[in-house]
């Protein structure tokens, strides 16, 4: 064990490597691809040499200090630098400011990042730890002119307002989490920012519009954690909220709760990370097109999920089935099973460890077995599966074994496979063959009945008298009974041994007499030379006997 924690941490040591890319910062590389640096005391970013590698795919500076930090226009303008054209890898700059006593972002702070880079994925993170609250200000216009695929921004506060601090923007997703997020009704009107998709994140009691106030976007969604009260109709005007998540483990989801969200037409996405999920919840968003499933989840009514009709995509990749009570996971396998009849999208685990009959149910109803997981689980739980609790599964497995038990009994060995010969009858004179003719043959067949209680075999005949009648007619190049056996295969006609019928069977008395007379022969032919040797033997052998030995004579 202690070679093996000895050859990681050696290989640890060859992955990283120190390296000087920033004044004033100590710098670990990874594998020369992702940057870490640390900054105890704020300076201007300020690159060491010019000559540096460009292929970073991640920078990561955490900012360190319990000074005041201030960023001023084109802070990080440099880090563009550190990046070079790819199409096949996302880059991601992580910025961590923490233990501050207050933070200021100037105008264009961050401006023109990732500008002139082109790459598939672009993703800026900020997270911000003050010391005390209320400690964060972001002037206007502060991520002016930025083109990015994706913004997060971990805070508190953001003190500005949404309208101020995003102008001038192109962001495909914005992530906002735990700051308040305020709203200026009279900057809407000279908001230039293009914000495809945004999510705002809160631990709050009551969900209502003055806590998530409308922003100028086209898509989005209120995230809710520890939700006590959703007040469904304060939305009514929100034309751009296409998503809503709950995320409440101790609280049950009532009808109560959801209330009111049937009005909301534009609601596409719901996503619940509950326990319970009480009778006649959903029946207030049966118009929702997809539906999200969180770990906390142990009951859910089967009822009101019949009722999402509109359903396209159900994700429950998150969900433990192994502790799911009552008949919940039998009610979600049924569901499931019926609806991917109608094209619904289904996300599944990618986990099984327990190997959950459940799930290795879905998997080979989604998946069609092209799955490592039931590869996995299969064999080893197909028993245990076909006394399931829930009918469906346990009837999907006995089905399967016995198709199983049917294919091995009627598919021939690979190894070894069965070859039937084809039978000639030696005995008869068979008529002339004709391409063009059909015969018509009755045939009396000779059994033999071999005497076991004598030494001799006596075999007792009947005479095989055969009709033959030739009948000429137009050309044909295969007989009735050839097209019977044409497409068979040897399997079928050891199966069916009535579908060829053979003249006689008298072949089969001469058809070992040559191979005995050989043998025998052979036997005789050994005996002889064995009685042969023998004899030779004893008349060539010397018989030596011991003589006294004497004195010699001088």
């Amino acid at each position: 064990m202690s070679i093996i924690l000895f050859y990681l941490i050696l290989l640890s040591f060859s992955l990283t490597q120190s390296c000087n890319i920033f004044v004033g910062m100590t710098c670990t590389c990874y594998e020369s691809i992702d940057i870490r640096c640390t900054m105890s005391k704020q300076v201007p970013l300020t690159l060491i040499s010019s000559i540096i590698n460009k292929n970073f795919q991640s920078i990561d500076i955490k900012f360190n200090t319990n000074e005041n930090i201030q960023l001023d226009s084109d802070y990080f303008i440099l880090l563009n630098q550190l990046f070079t054209n790819t199409t096949q890898y996302s880059l991601t700059i992580t910025l961590r400011f923490q233990n501050f006593d207050l933070f200021h972002a100037k105008t264009a702070a961050f401006r023109n990042l990732f500008q002139g880079i082109n790459t598939p994925y672009s993703r800026l993170i900020i997270e911000l730890h003050p010391i005390k609250a209320k400690s964060i200000i972001f002037e206007s216009n502060t991520f002016d002119n930025i083109h990015i695929n994706e913004l997060s921004i971990y805070a508190d506060s953001l003190t500005s307002s949404f309208e101020s601090i995003f102008n001038n923007t192109n962001i495909m997703h914005l992530n906002i989490e735990g700051a308040t997020v305020i709203h200026d009704p009279l900057l809407v009107s000279t908001f230039t920012g293009h914000i495809q998709s945004l999510k705002v994140t809160r631990m709050i009691d009551i969900v209502n519009s003055e806590e998530f106030p409308s922003f100028p976007v086209q898509s989005y969604t209120i995230e809710a954690h520890k939700m006590r009260k959703l007040d469904a109709l304060s939305f009514l005007n929100y034309k751009q909220l296409t998503g809503l998540n709950i995320i409440q483990p101790d609280v049950s989801i009532t009808p109560k709760i959801l209330y009111g969200l049937e009005n909301l037409s534009n609601l596409r996405s719901i996503s619940f990370d509950a326990e319970h999920i009480a009778d006649g919840a959903l029946k207030y968003v049966k118009h929702i097109q997809t539906l999200i499933l969180g770990p906390y989840l142990k009951m859910l009514d089967t009822e009101s999920l019949n009722s999402l009709t509109s359903l396209q995509q159900l994700d429950v990749r998150y969900v433990q089935f192994s502790t799911l009570q009552a008949n919940t996971s039998c009610a979600l396998a049924d569901y499931i099973n019926r609806r991917r009849l109608f094209d619904l999208i289904v996300y599944l685990p990618q986990e099984n460890m327990d190997c959950d009959c459940i799930l290795i149910f879905l998997n080979n109803m989604i998946n069609n077995n092209d799955n490592e997981q039931i590869r996995k689980c299969q064999s080893s739980n197909n028993d245990r599966c076909l006394f399931s609790s829930c009918s469906i599964v346990s009837e999907y497995f006995t089905r399967k074994q016995k198709e199983n038990d049917i294919i091995q009994v009627n598919t021939p060995s690979i190894i070894t496979p069965s070859i039937v010969s084809p039978l000639i009858d030696f005995n008869e004179q068979d008529s002339q063959f004709y391409p063009d003719s059909q015969e018509e043959r009755t045939t009396i067949k000779i059994y033999m009945e071999p005497n076991i209680y004598d030494d001799e075999e006596v075999f007792t005949d009947t005479i095989s008298i055969t009709t033959i009648t030739t009948t000429t007619t137009t050309s044909q190049l295969i007989t009735s009974e050839e097209s019977i056996n044409q497409f068979s295969t040897p399997f079928m006609k050891r199966l069916i041994p009535e579908v060829k019928t053979y003249g006689s069977t008298n072949y089969l008395i001469v058809s070992w007499i040559p191979f005995a007379i050989i043998a025998s022969c052979l036997f005789l032919s050994l005996v002889i030379a064995m009685v042969s040797y023998i004899i030779y033997h004893k008349q060539h052998t010397v018989s030596f006997k011991l003589i006294p030995q004497t004195l010699p004579i001088i």
